[in-house]
Parts: C-alpha cells; structure tokens; sequence
C-alpha cells in the first residue's frame, strides 16, 4: 500500500490527511499551530497520523506541503538581511515605486519601508539597452569592492535586478556568478530567473522578496527532512505553490517567492475538483478558518488566476489562484468601534491565547466563542484536538463586550455572528459584481473550520440557493495539497506589437520555454503530462494586459489571427468593449508545465466514533445531527445543526441537506436542485 500526505499550517490550526493511493481512503488530523515553530506542529500532527493508522514510514511516498511560512515572513519581516545590486541610478525604486497612496484620505497613512534598506542598496556600473543590446557591463573589480561591503554587514541573501535584464541575462548572470564563487553561504537571486517580465518596481520587488525569505524557507526545509527521516519517513517534501501546483524543494530553492500566497490555494484546489466530480462549472470557493475567510470563483471548472498581489504592502508578481481574503474567521476578535458599533476583525487572537473559550489567558471574545454560546459548537469535539473548552469565559468575554453598548452575552453573539455574515457576503458580491456575474449562476462550496457555520446565512444574503459542504471540510486545504497536480510556470517578455510576429517566432520561444519545463518533469516519469501556453496581450498603449489561452496546435501551425480574435472577445467580456481597428501588442509568452497525479474516489476512513447513534436531539428550535452518521441518502431538514468534530453545519429555516455518496452534504433552499 502507498500513502500520500497532505499538509496545510494555518494561523491558528495545523491539518493535515493521510490518503491511501489505492482505494481513496483518506483520514484526518488537526492540531493547534505551534506559532513561531511551525514545523513542531507538523511534526506532531504527523506522528499522531501515522500512529493512528498504522501505516509504516516506507509506506509514505510523498508528503505535500502547504503553508504560510512565506507570507508571515514577508508581513512579520521576520527574514534574511539582504542587498540589492542594482543599474546605475536606480537605487531608490524600492521607494519610488508607483507613487500609489491606496488610503487617499488618511493623513496618518505611512508607507511600508522597503525590505532592503538604503545602506545594504548598491548601484553597479552596467546597462542594457531597451532593445536588448548591452551598452555597459558590469566590471569585476567593482562587484568585488560591493561584495567586501557585503560581508563586512552580514548579509545573507542578494537581490539583483538589473534595467532590462529580461530582455537579456548576461549582466546578471555574471554578477550571480561572480557573487556566487564567493562561498554558498550567500544566496543569490537573479530578476532574470525570478521574474523575467518588465516593470522593473515590481520586478525589483519581487526579487527582493525572493531573496528575503529563501533563507528562511531553506532552513526550514532542511529542518523539516531531517526530522522525518528521524521519523522513518524517506518521502521527499514537496511544497504547494501559490499556483496551486505542487513543486518539489529543488526547484523552489531559487524561487521560494511562487509559495507567497500558497496558504489558500490549497482550498480552491480542493474545491475545484469537488465541483468537476459533481458536475458544477460554475462555483465560489469559500475557506473560514481560524484567522481569514478566503474565497475564489470558479468559471467552467476553473479557478480564476492572477499574477499581481499584495503581500505586507509590497507588490509580488507571480503566478497565483485569484483569492480574495478578508479577516473574517474563527478567532476573529468582536469589538466595539469608537462610533460604538459592533464590529468583527480584522484582527486575530490565533491560537495562543486563542478565543476566551479556550482558556489559555485570552480575555477577547471571538466568533468561536459566539457559536460556542449559541450551542452551534460543542465543547466534546475539541478534545481531540487539545483543547480544554470553557464555555463560562466565553459567556464572561460576550457579557463584559454586550454591557458596553447595552447587549446581553447572547445578543451580542448573535449580533457578531450576523456582522461577519454581512463582511463575507459582501466581500463575495464585490468579487462577483467587479467580474459582470450572475450570483444566481454559482455553487458555494464552504469549507474551513467555520465555513459550513456560516455558509447558509451568506448564502441567503447573496442570494444562492446551492451549497456543498465537503466530508473533509475543516482539513479541505490540505486534502488539496494532496490532491494537486505538479506544476511549473515559465515566462518570457517579448514586447512587440503581433502584426510584426510570425508564429514560427513565437514557436521558438514556447520551445525554449518548454525545454526549461522538460528538467523539472523528469522527476515526474510515471505521470500524465500537460502543457498549457497562453500570452500576454493588449492595445498598443494601454498600461495592462489579458492573458489569452492558447488552444493545442501542432508545432509550427499557431495561426495570429485567432489568437487576437480571441484577444478581441476577452477584452470586451472584461470591459464591455473591444475596438478590433487597434493594433495588438504582445507583452509576455506563458507557459505551464504539469504532472497529473491520481485522484481516486475519497473515502473517509471508518473508524470507531466512540460513541453510539442516538438520533435527532434538539438546542432550543435546532435539530442536532451527527455527520458522522448520516449515510448516503439520507436527509436533514432545517432548522437543524449537523455537528461534526472539525466542521459543524447550521442548516437555518427553508434550507434542506442531502448526503451523498462521498460524503459530501449538498445543501438547496426551497427545494432548489
């Protein structure tokens, strides 16, 4: 028998599943996440794993990673002191950036400073014409005067990113190597392998990112095999981008930056191929957890996906699922504002101290402690996880939070509860509404911890009248680490307008591209390759680009007309109009390398309950049902609560469930199908 693992280390828990190859037969752990040593509750989580079914080291053949190690690093700026080698004159792009004020209005507002301070930023006496051409090289002598420098502050990590470099590597490459010859104790990243795209702020930025948490990440990986090899575990670790693709450690150690936004991929992972088993198209994944709600639409089967974000005010551009996060989740913290609302958010109290409810010296309420005081949550379901429930402490938090604007402890609950259904439901519709979308068209499938409990009263508010709640549902992220594909993204700036192209140009290039994928799927022989390309296009002048799927054609015979007809239609689904007289530029060529990997039907592995069946009980109106022993077929009615160790549902009036083969329990309203 073979084991695949699948983990997801979250702001507040760590999951993790154990699915047997062979027969789809998954099993789940959950534990609290041990703060500023992650890789303790992996380990932990692990060795309970692996205990609970007897399965034998040599028996794990792979171990999927999903994380926020990166993110937390970049947003605590808890990495790697780092330089910046950079072209003459261009020192200050870090702080010149785009000159955007996102709060226009707020005097206070100050800007993020930059990872890399002004004193560890070096200009290097090179430049690279914006044809390609090199004007300037960079002399050795002076990389090495910035290399002393370099050492004498104790850095360990360089950035460098060079004007036009992605038009031509040979400055960069001489420099990394150059730097490179000096000891492997300095890790090294080049803009023209981390990013060889134009816009060089962002470019600049990313890199420098890059090169702030490699470091860090590498570590980490180090760590974390030697560990399991302590454990008997000879699986290789392999790491879920934020792409949603896996990638094995060799690869990232250049380019760690692709697991930036990797913690909520997994879910939408997950997600999506919920919905290709149930024949849903078209579907909004929603994952509350302990820290954030994040959600993702779902069109014809696929994720949205996008190349630009956000993390701790710094502009990251790679490859990434379209997630939109709010701070809206289990261990989000109720307050009152200075107007005297009650509010929710965005700030956490993550697992230590944790909600008041878990007794571990937090004094502030959070919606965990809400639900608890409703009855929705039962203290029994998180022994298992290590968690001693006090429902007194969390009637103390509400009741000293409701006195202050005139609320008992139980209208303050419900007040908090029904706020944050208002946050997610509207963070959905702007999703939605900004994309010209129908609501009226998509599934939600609600996962997460807290995810079933909010999932009808969001529903309601936009709108929607079906809901799948996953078997899996509070370990849904890292069951989709397990289930994701092998990737690997290449790109290629190419600036040129496409009615001077020929397709033979092109061609060349996605072969070029292709042969960069063909070194990392050797290590994936025995599975089902995949190759999808696409380009970058846009009307001469406009600042921003649609991406353009590429349909499979035999080498040689891509045809352009097509591929701007396409442009053309694109265009106007995503801003009403097109204007087929322009001409079309081309700004980069993409291409995505895949293994496909098996996906059995899953199965939840039976064990003993340790407790019997003893039907419907009732808190106040509420119905309560057990998940664990509904079978395929049967049938819960609202008002009901369906409890479950990891992910409890609230079925509110006019909503009615169905549980299904899998396991998974597809909500309708009002007898929708």
């Amino acid at each position: 028998m073979s084991y695949r693992i699948g983990v997801d280390v979250g702001g507040t828990f760590t999951d993790l599943v154990l699915l047997q190859e062979e027969t789809g037969e998954v099993s789940e752990t959950k534990i609290l996440t041990t703060g500023p040593n992650p890789a303790a509750g992996v380990l932990q989580a692990l060795k309970a794993a692996l205990a609970r079914a007897s399965a034998p080291g040599e028996e794990i053949k792979s171990i999927l990673h999903g994380m926020t190690i990166a993110t937390n690093s970049l947003i605590e700026r808890k990495g790697a002191k780092t330089a910046l080698l950079t072209s003459q004159g261009f020192r200050d792009i870090l702080e010149i950036g785009r000159q955007i004020r996102p709060k226009l209005f707020d005097w206070s507002a100050e800007k993020p400073q930059p990872l890399v301070p002004r004193k560890w930023r070096f200009e290097l006496n090179e430049r690279v014409r914006s044809d390609g051409s090199i004007l300037a090289s960079p002399r050795a002598e002076e990389v090495a005067e910035v290399l002393r420098r370099i050492k004498a502050e104790g850095i360990e990590a360089v950035a460098v990113s060079f004007l036009f470099s992605f038009l031509t590597a040979k400055n960069e490459e001489r420099v990394g190597a150059i730097l490179r010859a000096a000891g492997p104790d300095l890790s090294i990243s080049l803009s023209s392998r981390v990013l060889p795209e134009y816009r060089e702020y962002e470019r600049t930025s990313t890199t420098c990112a890059n090169a702030f948490i490699t470091p860090v990440l590498n570590r980490y990986t180090e760590k974390m095999e030697s560990d399991l090899l302590s454990l008997g575990l000879a699986a290789k670790l392999k790491f879920l981008q934020s792409n949603g693709g896996i990638a094995t450690a060799e690869a990232l150690r250049e380019n760690w930056i692709t697991t930036a936004q990797s913690g909520p991929a997994g879910g939408v992972t997950a997600a999506t191929y919920l919905a290709k088993v149930h024949g849903i198209g078209h579907a909004i994944s929603m994952d509350i957890g302990g820290t954030s709600c994040d959600t993702c639409l779902i069109r014809d089967g696929l994720p949205g996906w996008t190349t630009e974000s956000q993390v701790g005010g710094m502009p990251i551009r790679t490859p990434m699922i379209d997630v939109q996060s709010i701070g809206a989740g289990g261990g989000s913290v109720i307050h009152i504002d200075g107007g005297g609302a009650l509010r929710v958010g965005p700030r956490s109290c993550g697992s230590d101290p944790g909600p008041a409810c878990y007794d571990r010296g937090g004094r502030e309420a959070a919606i965990t402690d809400a639900h608890l005081l409703i009855g929705a949550l039962q203290p029994k379901y998180f022994l298992k996880k290590g968690i001693q429930i006090n429902p007194e402490k969390a009637n103390a938090a509400l009741a000293g939070l409701g006195a202050s604007i005139g609320l008992s402890a139980s209208e303050a609950a419900t007040g908090a509860i029904e706020v944050m259904n208002h946050n997610i439901a509207q963070a959905i519709r702007i999703q939605v509404v900004a994309k010209g979308l129908d609501l009226g068209l998509f599934a939600l499938i609600a996962f997460g911890g807290a995810g079933p409990l909010h999932a009808c009263f969001v529903a309601d508010l936009l709108g929607m009248k079906k809901i799948l709640l996953p078997d899996f549902a509070g370990v849904f992220s890292a069951l989709g680490a397990a289930l994701a594909d092998y990737r690997y993204d290449f790109v290629q700036a190419h600036p040129s307008r496409m009615d001077r192209l020929t397709g033979a140009e092109l061609e060349k290039i996605f072969s070029a591209l292709e042969r960069k994928g063909e070194g990392h799927r050797r290590h994936h022989p025995r599975l089902p390759p995949r190759i999808d390309r696409s380009l970058d296009l846009r009307y001469v002048g406009q600042s921003f680009e649609i991406n353009v799927p590429l349909d499979a054609v035999p080498e040689g015979r891509m045809i352009l007309g097509d591929v701007i007809e396409r442009f053309h239609r694109l265009h106007e689904e995503a801003y009403g109009y097109c204007d087929r007289r322009e001409p079309v530029e081309l700004v980069n060529l993409r291409l995505s390398c895949f293994a496909i990997t098996s996906k059995p039907p899953l199965v939840r592995k039976r064990e003993d309950p340790g407790r019997q069946n003893h039907g419907a009980r009732r808190i106040e109106e509420y119905a309560l049902r057990e998940r664990i022993f509904l079978g395929p077929g049967e049938k819960v009615t609202g008002p009901a609560i369906v409890l479950s160790e990891n992910s409890t549902a609230i079925l509110p009036q006019g909503w009615e469930g169905s549980a299904v083969e899998d396991g998974t329990l597809i909500l309708c309203k009002g007898g929708a199908a």
